[in-house]
């Protein structure tokens, strides 16, 4: 063998053998980004540092008059964000009324805060504070439909996804919830929830009355015309009025949609909105998205139209999604850096409508649609691709902007993510309408919610940075009459918390006529309102 085929053929070896170990890479990361998570998520990790929360305190306590539930007893809990572990006096698990009723009772002679939890995703302790009863509503859950009214009666630990396969059995849609189904009614009705459905917005004008259990134990019926002033602090009262015990919702047809999705520059999209969507009663749900690919970051827009067609025939029911890892893969790739960003808005902008649960052919008649879908299917969805086996976390904001200053607001969230450096992976536009109902209103006029999707390692230094963004954003927010989310992140000022909510101190002396000895708290009340 001569030297110079000993050396090619060396060569050759070598390539092979880095074409080898870099297709063994790629594999374990596409394996790694597109897996569901095996175990829970460790959140050992706290930002902002918080010597309290290292460890708990020991009680001494009554015994109960009647027995409770603890399912676990001391100990820590957390959120969402997988930054707010917490010390806690227990968990009671409800499944009854009078679980709440002894509960309270027993948190009342031990001298014990109690806050009250659903799914825990809101991302500021907003279910929990430190060596509290943290009550899970999640086992009183029952769902009754009546058919002829168009109305649920539900308990607050239900979640959407219960309503959801009761009633898309009948014929029946929910009018307003998030965009993921996961969430407990509870929860969403203490945070006044809203999402793809801009026609009502809110959650709150769907909710023709609640029961809900004072700090005293009594149960009040609660209602627009009844108890006004309950219902109004209790929608968006983040628990701190009492335990919300069920609810009756106003219902709708399930409806079968034409999805259509325009491009445009963002500038364009307030005129594009009132023009073609705000006035529009054919329009069912809509919701809009900027591009984050560096190619063009933040100035790129599409909006999704969901438009009433007609359709032939029953409605075929909401099926489980079937793109689960390959959704994953994609959102977590973009977590990477600008080529991944690239990657899935390309996706979305090309491919989007192709991999999107359409209803077949042979169910529709309707041949001209590209793509047809129920309002039930749409808004049957648990994202469940953005659970992962990843050491990060992934953060929401949202922030209400005057539709007619959108674009300020754009360029300052351009400028502002860029120069603190922050992962910013998603944002999504919605419309809400103003609110009347609330006591704490988030849309003061007819408003585009910013939903923000960030991601960060669980460590100090991108924590810090999310943490100047938020405050920078808030800031910019504020400067355009606009309002930002309290389900989020502790990381406004007092001073920033009364210039976009004038009205939080008035919701503050509220909350200590109904409950005078402070007996619902969580930790946005324990920093902002004690």
């Amino acid at each position: 063998m001569s030297w110079r085929h000993f050396l090619k053929r060396r060569r050759a070896l070598a390539a092979s053998f880095v074409l080898a170990c870099f297709a063994l890479v790629t594999g374990r990361k596409i394996s790694e980004y597109s897996a569901p998570p095996d175990r829970e998520k460790k959140c050992d990790f706290i930002f902002p540092d918080d010597p309290r929360n290292e460890k708990f305190t020991t009680l001494i306590v009554k015994p109960p008059a009647h027995a409770i539930s603890l399912d676990k007893q001391g100990g820590f809990i957390n959120d969402a964000s997988c930054l707010n572990k917490t010390p806690i006096y227990g968990v009671v698990k409800v499944h009854s009324v009078d679980d709440v009723r002894s509960s309270l009772e027993f948190a009342r002679a031990n001298h014990l805060t109690v806050s009250i939890a659903g799914q825990r995703h809101s991302m500021g302790g907003q279910s929990f504070s430190g060596n509290a009863l943290v009550l899970d509503m999640r086992g009183l859950n029952q769902v009754n439909l009546d058919r002829y009214r168009k109305v649920a009666h539900v308990q607050a630990g239900a979640t959407w996804a219960q309503i959801q396969q009761l009633i898309d059995k009948e014929g029946l849609a929910v009018q307003a919830m998030q965009s993921i189904n996961v969430f407990t009614v509870g929860g969403s009705l203490s945070v006044n929830a809203h999402g793809i459905a801009h026609r009502p917005g809110p959650v709150a004008p769907t909710v023709l009355s609640i029961r809900i259990m004072l700090a005293n134990g009594q149960v009040m019926d609660a209602s627009p015309n009844e108890n006004a002033e309950l219902f109004r602090l209790a929608l968006g009262g983040y628990g701190l009025f009492g335990v919300i015990l069920d609810a009756d919702l106003q219902l709708v047809d399930n409806e079968v949609y034409s999805l259509e999705t325009r491009d445009l520059d963002y500038r364009d999209f307030p005129a594009y909105y009132r023009t073609h969507i705000a006035d529009d009663d054919r329009i069912g749900l809509m919701y809009g998205r900027l591009s984050v690919s560096p190619m063009s970051y933040l100035r790129e827009a599409a909006i999704h139209i969901y438009r009433k067609t007609y359709f032939n025939g029953p409605i075929p029911p909401i099926e489980p999604p079937t793109h689960d890892r390959l959704d994953r893969f994609v959102i977590n790739f973009s977590k990477t850096g600008g080529f991944g960003r690239w990657v899935r808005w390309t996706l979305e902008k090309h491919f989007g409508p192709k991999l999107h649960s359409c209803l077949s052919r042979n169910q529709a008649t309707v041949q001209k649609e590209g793509c047809l879908v129920s309002r039930n299917e749409e808004m049957n969805d648990s994202m469940a691709y953005l659970r992962n086996q990843l050491k990060d976390t992934d953060i929401l904001q949202e922030y209400f902007i005057p539709q007619d200053r959108m674009a300020e607001f754009v360029d300052g969230l351009r400028s502002i993510v860029k120069q603190d450096g922050s992962n910013l992976l998603n944002v999504t536009i919605r419309a809400v309408h103003k609110d009347t109902i609330t006591a704490l209103p988030y849309a003061t006029q007819d408003m585009f919610a910013f939903v923000l999707y960030f991601n960060q390692k669980l460590n100090k230094e991108q924590s810090s940075k999310l943490q100047k963004t938020t405050v920078d954003l808030i800031d910019l927010v504020t400067s355009l009459s606009g309002t930002f989310y309290l389900p989020y992140q502790l990381y406004y000022s007092p001073d920033q918390l009364r210039r976009a909510y004038p009205e939080i101190d008035a919701f503050f002396l509220l909350k200590k006529q109904y409950d005078p000895d402070g007996l619902f708290s969580n930790k946005f009340y324990e920093k902002y309102g004690e």
